[in-house]
């Protein structure tokens, strides 16, 4: 170890002083030379392993397993005690009298201890290797071992095996979240051979003491995402640590870096345990953050206030002037307006054929089939999947399935099911769907107000995905959706904060109202939202499986709670702060609306929703337009403020065209001049061809041929909207926050699925 201590001070990986302070601590700490230098701060292990290799000449632990394979036997003759304070592993002989010993800092005294407590004359011949190869070899050989043939068959090993090279995921993750074995019985195994507690039966019991003050030194978010917990003091120089992996020495260097020198006592629990000791710990604040964050840090973005002061002179302002010009003109006033509803109405429309026809070019994020099978599963990050859930029990054997069926490496899965801690009907059934290990069920504390992006930003702590989307309950999306989106943000610019996936319907031949959903949706996401990407022009999101980068979304302070439809306030805000939204051709199938009240609530809401992100993003439309330039503003006020004044202004213009062709009322020649009038007939007639041709190209992406007649029965369709807006527009004033709770699992389609997957549970 001499040779290798002079060489690295002679060539100035280290200082004289530096290693002084490196054998002091290892002294003190009782570890070994690499573990001290990188506890410092100085060197990582691997780093150390591969200039030790170059120095002495000799293979490290896995150019030599390249080439020899491990003497079996030697495993067993090396107690957990043995393997402190230095790692080290016995791999075979040589020859007859040398024996080839992989060990993390050559020349370590316990090493050749050990060695001569077996063979007091035999020769050791060290090649250097990493901590974590030499407890990764002793576990995967330890494991074949012991549970090989009893809780393991060989074609379960093989496959083990296989997803690991695929995936390159850790032994632990894919036997637990695979199912192989239960993290206990894991953790148990890891307690046999390497000596590390598990603590997990003393969380809740009040055995187990933990410092309250400790964690809040360390990010939740990076808690969350490796794994560990810092639970008490053991001494001043020593920190008691959960974690769930003790071979992820990721967790090491977070703490490291927190303070350097500071010695590590590692304790075992599951991922359930820390998600449990996080949210006891961090769960008032994550519930706090949810409801206020983005009002606290972003208030002028936030639908909390649903008038500001400004806006609130402008509509007084408004409408005396209306009263003003009712009274001192009322023929002239109520044209003017007429006339800029139809102005309004026809360029709204106009605008959609102008989106469509880009649109259809297809110029949206494709991704090949070819793309998806070249991907290196082993490239793959990890993905949060959020599913926020309130009262749906009849769907969550749906749900389980449909998430057990994607694409994705599910060692690498985070799905996180919010359930609101007082529905415990959908928490029983959820427990009772017994999900698979990659699962986790999370209860989001009682808060108002008590709406899905709430839910959705209590799970964003507690997300460890590099990406992260949302599904909602019923849906069912392509398997391979998740790896379309990776390959996504990988190809796209830097400033591409989310990509949607299309919606479409299961359900869509039930009756009149899912079939005439169907169009809609197939033409909304099929050709409207890629031509708003072909145009560069801000992109509402839709409620489900929108892809995000989760660093991004937390640094636009998540979704806003106060917004009751959060997914499209998301989309016009990311607009603001600069970064793209896009489309990808993936589908998520999810169930239409097929009771026409349970139709109005649910559109109420997404109107009223479009009505307060119109509000949010217009209380400085001067800002506004400097942050996104005329085009991409123009889009947003025709976009979204177009969309629900639409829908209000249409029974009004067709309720006097009515009563005009039934009454021949000669005092609307009053409110019509002759040119108004032909303006009124080119929109009654071209503006709802265009809204009829709109609904039937929705059929040909997808051949949905057999729901062609039904796009002639689009202006139906609109009044069902325009019931839909009123409500909205009176709940804005009256309720601006409720959340109008769409009930699912009405279609006898979904009945039939949640049937099968309960007979197959």
């Amino acid at each position: 170890m001499l040779l290798v201590e002079s060489w690295l001070i002679r060539t100035g990986y280290l200082t004289a002083e530096q290693l002084v302070q490196a054998r002091d601590y290892q002294q003190r700490a009782f570890c070994s030379l690499p573990r001290a230098l990188w506890s410092l701060g100085w060197m990582h292990p691997s780093k150390f392993a591969r200039l030790c290799a170059r120095i002495t000449d000799r293979p490290t632990l896995w150019d030599w397993l390249k080439q020899h394979s491990l003497d079996p036997e030697l495993l067993w003759l090396v107690d957990s005690l043995d393997l402190v304070p230095v790692r080290f592993l016995l791999c075979g002989w040589a020859d007859a009298n040398t024996l080839v010993v992989a060990t993390e800092e050559p020349g370590h005294p316990a090493v050749r201890q050990s060695v001569r407590r077996l063979w007091p004359n035999a020769l050791i011949l060290e090649i250097p290797a990493t901590e974590k190869q030499i407890l990764s070899v002793i576990v995967e050989r330890k494991l074949v071992a012991d549970f090989l043939g009893s809780k393991l068959t060989w074609e379960q090993w093989q496959a083990v095996q296989n997803t690991r090279r695929r995936t390159g995921s850790s032994l632990g993750q894919v036997l637990t979240r695979l199912n192989y074995l239960d993290p206990k019985d894991y953790l148990g195994m890891i307690t046999q051979l390497l000596g590390y507690p598990v603590l997990s039966d003393l969380i809740g019991t009040g055995l187990l003491y933990v410092d309250p003050n400790l964690s809040q030194r360390f990010d939740p978010k990076s808690m969350m995402r490796h794994l560990f917990y810092p639970l008490a003091w053991v001494d001043t120089e020593t920190l008691m640590v959960m974690v769930q992996d003790p071979l992820d020495m990721v967790v090491d260097e977070a703490i490291y870096a927190l303070r350097p020198g500071l010695r590590i006592e590692k304790v075992l629990g599951t991922e359930a345990d820390l998600t449990q000791l996080l949210t006891q710990s961090h769960g008032a604040n994550f519930s706090q953050e949810a409801v206020y964050r983005l009002l606290g840090r972003l208030p002028e973005e936030s639908a909390a206030r649903v008038f500001t002061l400004p806006q609130i002179l402008v509509g007084y302002g408004l409408l005396l002037a209306l009263v003003w010009g009712l009274t001192m003109a009322p023929w002239s006033t109520l044209t003017l307006v007429i006339l800029l509803i139809n102005f309004f109405y026809i360029g709204s429309i106009l605008y959609k054929l102008i989106l469509s026809l880009a649109g259809s070019a297809d110029q949206f994020h494709q991704i090949t089939d070819a793309e998806v099978a070249a991907i290196d599963d082993r490239s793959l990050p990890i993905y949060t999947v959020l599913v926020p859930v309130y009262n749906e029990p009849e769907v969550m054997p749906i749900l389980i399935g449909s998430l057990s069926k994607l694409d994705y490496p599910q060692e690498k899965l985070d799905v996180l099911i919010l359930l609101e801690e007082k529905d415990q009907v959908t928490i029983d059934a959820a427990r009772a769907a017994n999900p698979p290990n990659f699962i986790r069920l999370i209860r989001v504390p009682e808060s108002h107000p008590k709406t899905k992006p709430k839910a959705c930003n209590y799970g964003l702590a507690f997300a460890r995905g590099e990406y992260l989307t949302i599904y909602d309950a019923e849906d069912i999306p392509d398997p391979d959706q998740l790896k379309k989106a990776v390959i996504a943000f990988r190809k796209g610019d830097p400033s591409l904060v989310c990509v949607q996936a299309a919606l479409n319907y299961f359900n869509r031949q039930e009756n009149f109202l899912t079939r005439m959903f169907t169009l809609e949706y197939s033409y909304w996401f099929d050709y409207l939202l890629p031509g708003l990407e072909t145009l560069k022009v801000p992109i509402p999101l839709g409620g489900t499986s929108n892809h995000f980068r989760t660093d991004r979304l937390r640094e636009l302070e998540g979704w806003d709670p106060f917004n009751v439809t959060e997914d499209a306030d998301l989309g016009i805000r990311a607009s603001q702060h600069g970064y793209t939204v896009g489309v990808i051709n993936s589908t998520t199938y999810e169930e239409a609306n097929c009771a026409v009240k349970n139709w109005i609530r649910q559109r109420s809401r997404w109107i009223k929703g479009y009505m307060q992100t119109w509000l949010v993003h217009n209380r400085h439309p001067l800002r506004s337009l400097r942050k996104l330039g005329l085009k991409n503003w123009l889009s947003y006020q025709f976009f979204i403020g177009g969309t629900f004044l639409t829908f209000l202004t249409s029974p009004i213009m067709w309720l006097m065209f009515l009563f005009w062709l039934v009454t021949r009322a000669s005092w609307l020649q009053n409110l019509f001049p002759g040119w108004l009038i032909y303006i009124g007939l080119f929109n009654l007639i071209l503006g709802n061809a265009i809204g009829i041709y709109l609904s039937l190209i929705a059929v040909f992406r997808r051949g949905y041929y057999d729901l062609a007649l039904y796009a002639l029965l689009n202006p139906i369709y609109w009044q069902l909207h325009s019931m839909a807006a009123y409500m909205a527009l009176w709940q804005l004033f009256t309720k601006p926050f409720y959340w109008e709770k769409t009930v699912h699992g009405l279609s006898k389609f979904t009945q039939a699925k949640a049937h099968s997957a309960s007979q197959a549970a």
